[in-house]
This record gives structure tokens, C-alpha cells and sequence, in this order.
């Protein structure tokens, strides 16, 4: 058995309504997409947002990665992936390359489990299919007053949630904490909220001001409360705040994680397998977090992350986008997409991934 086709492309779904976070406004959500199909045709796919990156991602794809995947067994995961990481390090190391590695990856394990008959958990070694999840909201919104974003989150509430994320970090501490004031009268003590800077905050003085204003309302953690890449303010950060600091969506191989828990620059690790070097180098991430007893909350894609969080005892919590809200918009190419129950949130048992494409809607969307 060998790898006999790779087909890359890209997709681009469009948001109805604009949104924004603390660093940038949202339009619509690329992907970078690849299927790997098997000389005993069986096939895989993988896929990663691409922040208007993807088509570079198709390039390095077709010019670094396909010369080293056409021909080889799909099952040795482990040295592909060094392969690949090897041969384009000049060129990457960390973002599109990384991204692209990363879907690669996934792909070839939609394979390994496909092939055995088995969801990719099984592969690994089940600890617990039921997850809590929470629902992500709270984005800016151009016109939206303090009493609809209440209803935003009273909406989640009645969804079965009993847990939900709020961005903050684009406008002053004040402004912050009004929004959180305004969620937090709506729905009790009884409401866990999550709490996204998406690095927006310039400085280490400057959140650990922020969060002095907002640890009143009891927060669960503050992400990524600087830029992902200044760990020695994330460092001072926790070190100065109650609240835990959560990080690690950008962040790409074991090697950057591994300074983040050596520099002590967070509680909770966010690793998403789309980003960091797919499931093979996400299973490094979260096993070494464990050795610290550092609880993992991945980022986004609950379609990869249900699978990869229902095999480490330290799994916290699943980042759950509520369909309705217009942000994360892959179900719309799923026939098949997952629906959290009060909040709680299983993997899919068919073998691989179980991912099932519309193939009219991802020909809608390709861009290349």
C-alpha cells in the first residue's frame, strides 16, 4: 500500500455579517483542504484555516511535500512527518508550512484509522468520549448594545450551555467590563465565562490593569492576553493575576510548547492539530502537558479535537462555535456535523475522522 494521489485546494465561506476580535475584523473563513487517496483507494482529508493563506499552502504542498508523500506507506506518520518538517524548515517552521504539514497529517490518520475499521480515538487509546464543551461568542459587533449581547449569551444558556467565551482586549479595560458586568447579571454565578484577548493587549502592565477590572466577575481563564509570540509578558502575566492565562492556538511543535510550560507562561495549553503539526505532533504536546499536570483545552475544529481530547486524561474542556452565530462556518460543507447535547459534546465512532463532505458545497466555496 502506497500514497498514489494528493489533491490540495482551498475553499473561502463567507460570514453573512462581518465580526471582529480584539486584532481583526472577520469576513469569511478560507481552508486549506487535501485528500490523500491510497494505492488500495482508500482516502483521508485533512484540512486548516488558512487566513487567507491557503493557496500559499496549496504551493508548498505541490513543490515541498507532494515529491516527499507520492509513493509512500500512509501509515508511517512519524517519519513523514519529519520529512516533511526537515525539508521545509528553510521555508517555514512554524505558519502556512506548518499549517500545511498539519492537515497532511490529519489526513494520513483519517487513513490509519479507515483502514483499521476504527475512529482515530480507538487508535489511541480511549480515557472518556463525553466532553463538557462551551460555546464561543461574544465577538464585536458593529451597533451591538450591552442588553443583545446578554441575550447572546441567554441563547447559549438555553442551548444547554453552561459555559461560553467573551472576546475582550479591543477596546479600554472599562468597556470590558461592562460587557462582562452586563453577561454576568444576565446569567448568575452558575455560568462559567471564558475570556479571549486574542493578544490584544500590547503589554504585560497593560492586561494585567485589564484583568484587575475583570477578575471580579470571576473569569474561568484569560487567553492569549498578549501576542502569542511574547512569552516573557505572558510569563509576568500569570504570575501577577488569579486568573489562569490559557495559550497555545498559534503556537507550532513541541519545542514551543515546551517553553511555554518551562517559562511557566500558562495554565492551561490550547493546542489545535490544524496549527501545531497535525495529530502527531499534537500528541506530543498533550502528553508532555500532562507529565506537569497541564489540563488541555484545544482550540477550534471540535470535529479533530472531540477525537484527539477523548484519549489523554488531561483534557479540560471542547471550543464548541454554536452554528447560529456566523462564525465558524465548516458545517455548511459537513454532512455530517457534530451537535453538542446541554453543552456536552461525543466524537464520531465511524472509522477515521467521520468527516462526510457535501461535494456540491465544496465546489461552491473552492477558490483554487
Amino acid at each position: 500500500m502506497k500514497i498514489e494521489r494528493i489533491e490540495a485546494f482551498a475553499i473561502s465561506i463567507p460570514l453573512e455579517t462581518p465580526v471582529s476580535d480584539a486584532v481583526r475584523r472577520i469576513t469569511h473563513r478560507d481552508h486549506y483542504m487535501v485528500t490523500i487517496t491510497t494505492s488500495d483507494g482508500v482516502s483521508g482529508t485533512g484540512f486548516t484555516l488558512g487566513y487567507d493563506g491557503s493557496l500559499a499552502m496549496i504551493s508548498l504542498t505541490d513543490s515541498i511535500y507532494r515529491p516527499i508523500l507520492m509513493g509512500a506507506n500512509p501509515l508511517e506518520t512519524e517519519r513523514l512527518w519529519a520529512e516533511m518538517y526537515r525539508q521545509s524548515i528553510q521555508a517555514g517552521r512554524r505558519g502556512a508550512a506548518l499549517r500545511a504539514i498539519s492537515a497532511i497529517d490529519i489526513a494520513l490518520w483519517d487513513i490509519r484509522g479507515k483502514i483499521a475499521g476504527l475512529p482515530v480515538m480507538s487508535l489511541l487509546g480511549v480515557n472518556r468520549t463525553r466532553q463538557r464543551c462551551y460555546a464561543t461568542g461574544g465577538y464585536f459587533r458593529d451597533g451591538q448594545t450591552l442588553d443583545e449581547l446578554a441575550a447572546e449569551y441567554m441563547k447559549y444558556r438555553e442551548a444547554g450551555f453552561d459555559a461560553a467565551k467573551l472576546k475582550v482586549g479591543k477596546y479600554s479595560g472599562r468597556e470590558d467590563a461592562l460587557r462582562l458586568a452586563a453577561i454576568r447579571k444576565a446569567l448568575g454565578d452558575d455560568f462559567d465565562i471564558l475570556l479571549d484577548a486574542n493578544g490584544g493587549w500590547p503589554d504585560a502592565p497593560t492586561a494585567i490593569a485589564a484583568m484587575q477590572r475583570l477578575e471580579e466577575f470571576r473569569p474561568v481563564w484569560i487567553e492569549e492576553p498578549v501576542r502569542a509570540d511574547n512569552i516573557g509578558a505572558m510569563s509576568r502575566i500569570s504570575a501577577a493575576i488569579r486568573t489562569p492565562v490559557a495559550t497555545g492556538e498559534l503556537e507550532a511543535t513541541r519545542w514551543a510548547f515546551a517553553e511555554l510550560l518551562e517559562r511557566r507562561a500558562a495554565s492551561i495549553l490550547q493546542p489545535d492539530a490544524t496549527v501545531c503539526g497535525g495529530v502527531t505532533e499534537w500528541l506530543k504536546i498533550a502528553h508532555m502537558a500532562a507529565a506537569f499536570d497541564i489540563p488541555i483545552a484545544s482550540h477550534y475544529n471540535w470535529d479533530i479535537h472531540t477525537q484527539l481530547q477523548a484519549s489523554i486524561p488531561n483534557a479540560m474542556i471542547v471550543e464548541y462555535f454554536v452554528r447560529s452565530s456566523g462564525v465558524k462556518m465548516f458545517d455548511a460543507v459537513l454532512e455530517n456535523p457534530i451537535q453538542p447535547v446541554n453543552g456536552w459534546i461525543e466524537p464520531r465512532t465511524d472509522p477515521g475522522l467521520g468527516l462526510r463532505f457535501r461535494p456540491e458545497k465544496l465546489a461552491e466555496y473552492r477558490i483554487g
